[in-house]
């Protein structure tokens, strides 16, 4: 009797855009080594129903009884009775030999197919504003299940964001993509473990311990910085597999290897795989900040689950003065609250001058347009916020290369010698806090996110201040030759 294969969900393809270890270790790894979801996960997984309920509220559905969820068998059984008759369905079951899928909505559509003069389109519901490809596959994925069933492909696809917006796209289109992720999660559930590859994404689940000991054990060149699993692939087939090969790589002859590549990004994987082997940091060159006499240290804390900047919190030093840095911060309390919020926070800034408004990464100069698009900005404002903000990210990218795999705030803060209050400490943490004190109005679990943001902005100060001090050992763009 051959052997039942894995059953393959939807969720397979947004773990695998995630990281592809994700399946493989939820498979056959120890289940003792995962670590707890994090609470974030849950109540963005919680706030999703909700978002669901509501989107239904306004539709007419039929919904399978929850109680069939228990025999995915009958429950798939009863979806197709129901689609019969021509139904619109929350929450059916779809199946089709070893794939199994619960499309949030299948709706009707007058036309011809196995099931008598209409055929089924897809449609899934999701808590974000923008439309991420893994949320297309897991579309795409639904509607070949559909094709099974029904005997016709439907055209497109259908995905409610956030904002109740209905956004389509053509399944043709991305037919062939699908089938090439789709043929690597096959590999995975048959047992093939993926190579080992390190990535921001890896963060997100909960064995990213196991990911990041995997790459470290093999020495694997994912653990350079930015390096992408095409460019591993491209690095793989000239030879070079570890962070020690490509330290030791002559810098000419990787690009006449790597003729599609331009010198910087040579340049920049090979000091960054020296920076890991001798685990030593390079200065490429001085980093220049303007002298002003207030300087502004900025971060936002934000809430995905019910789509609210909740906190803009600034670290104000006076340059002419010995005085200690003041934090100061807007809150809003609710979504009513956060127009308020925002227009103080303009006020404030329409009043300065003199000044630079520092930041770790693109996210602070997002917020301020996107809420500069919902609530209005004077000119003036917007001008002064553009033309005075430097990216210390950016800043520490162009002049320094670090001993670390991933370059956040909190990785190089720490690696100079930073530390958060509370061992706790992150922006997901931040979010449950916030939701705590939304139910709770308790002042303690307020002041828990007011010092985590104060340690964020202190964080950004102590990175700039220390990068300001660092120069160049010696006049070279690379570490020397190993």
């Amino acid at each position: 009797m051959p052997e039942q294969k894995q059953k393959l969900t939807a969720e397979h393809f947004y773990k695998f855009f995630q990281c592809p270890h994700w399946i493989w270790y939820d498979l056959y790894e120890d289940q003792q080594k995962k670590k707890a979801v994090p609470p974030l996960m849950q109540m963005i997984y919680e706030d999703g129903l909700r978002h669901e309920k509501e989107i239904i509220a306004s539709r007419k559905f039929e919904e399978i009884n929850t109680a069939l969820f228990k025999d995915l068998d009958e429950a798939f059984l009863a979806t197709v009775e129901l689609m019969k008759k021509g139904k619109n369905i929350y929450h059916g079951v779809l199946m089709s030999e070893h794939w199994v899928g619960i499309p949030d909505l299948l709706e009707a559509r007058p036309g011809k197919s196995n099931l008598g003069d209409h055929y089924y389109a897809v449609y899934d519901i999701k808590n974000s504003k923008e439309v991420k490809d893994e949320h297309k596959f897991q579309l795409v994925f639904y509607s070949l299940m559909l094709e099974k069933i029904q005997g016709v492909r439907p055209e497109e696809a259908y995905i409610i964001n956030s904002e109740g917006e209905q956004k389509s796209f053509l399944i043709e289109e991305f037919l062939d993509y699908f089938h090439l992720t789709l043929g690597n999660i096959e590999k995975i559930l048959d047992g093939q473990k993926p190579p080992p590859f390190l990535k921001s994404g890896c963060k997100k689940t909960p064995w990213y311990s196991l990911c990041t000991s995997g790459a470290q054990e093999c020495r694997d060149v994912s653990l350079i910085f930015r390096l992408s699993q095409m460019d591993q692939h491209r690095l793989y087939e000239i030879g070079i597999k570890t962070i020690d090969q490509m330290a030791s790589a002559n810098i000419n002859e990787l690009q006449a290897q790597l003729e599609n590549w331009n010198y910087d990004k040579i340049v920049r994987f090979h000091n960054q795989a020296q920076s890991l082997v001798k685990n030593e940091m390079l200065v490429l060159k001085k980093s220049k900040f303007p002298e002003v006499k207030t300087e502004i240290y900025f971060d936002i804390e934000s809430d995905p689950t019910r789509g609210i900047y909740y906190l803009l919190g600034l670290l104000i030093k006076d340059t002419t003065s010995k005085k200690e840095a003041e934090y100061k911060y807007f809150l809003a309390k609710d979504k009513s609250d956060e127009k308020r919020m925002w227009e103080e926070f303009c006020k404030f800034i329409e009043d300065l001058e003199d000044f630079v408004i520092y930041h770790y990464a693109w996210y602070e100069k997002q917020t301020f347009d996107r809420l500069a698009l919902q609530y209005g900005v004077k000119p003036v404002v917007a001008e002064k916020f553009k033309n005075n903000t430097i990216d210390l990210n950016r800043a520490v990218m162009d002049t320094v290369v670090l001993p670390l795999y991933f370059y956040t705030l909190k990785d190089v803060a720490r690696y100079i010698g930073f530390q958060w209050q509370a061992a706790d400490a992150g922006g997901a943490e931040s979010v449950v806090w916030y939701n705590q004190w939304m139910e709770r109005g308790d002042q303690k679990i307020l002041q828990k996110i007011l010092d985590y943001n104060k340690d964020d902005v202190a964080a950004t100060l102590v990175v700039k201040e220390w990068l300001e001090k660092q120069k160049p050992k010696m006049q070279r763009e690379i570490l020397p030759e190993m």
